[in-house]
């Protein structure tokens, strides 16, 4: 299941690695979500995810559904530049970073705008 519309992203992703941060207690979440390859930075402590585990995906200006067992944040779309062969946009969630890599950007593919206020959920619950 996949959903691409203005102000909103809804994808299913494996989870490909979690690999320790440079700061105590960060984590590196990496996903392959199809589209978009996505890395994003959660605290050790609050990690509720395994690798090779199945997940969906929200990036969206409205606040989602979710539940404890579902890793939900807000935060700001600030950047968005050509890296290698991909576009790469990133989202600060107040200090946590999220990076995602695809072909056409979420601006460029007019989904998001530059400082749009965002959502990002990583859903455990399929």
């Amino acid at each position: 299941m996949s959903v691409q519309v203005e102000g909103k992203i809804e994808t299913s992703c494996k989870i490909t690695s979690i690999d320790k941060g440079s700061l105590k207690g960060l984590i590196i979440i990496k996903m392959d979500c199809g589209m978009y390859q996505v890395e994003f930075d959660i605290l050790e402590s609050i990690n509720i995810f395994k690798q090779e585990e199945n997940v969906s995906m929200i990036i969206s200006r409205e606040k989602p559904v979710y539940t404890s067992n579902d890793f939900c944040a807000h935060g700001y779309l600030f950047y968005e530049k050509p890296e290698s062969n991909k576009i790469l946009d990133q989202i600060s969630l107040f200090g946590l970073i999220v990076k995602i890599y695809s072909e056409k950007g979420l601006i460029g593919n007019n989904l998001f705008k530059m400082m749009d206020h965002i959502y990002f959920c990583v859903k455990k619950s399929l």
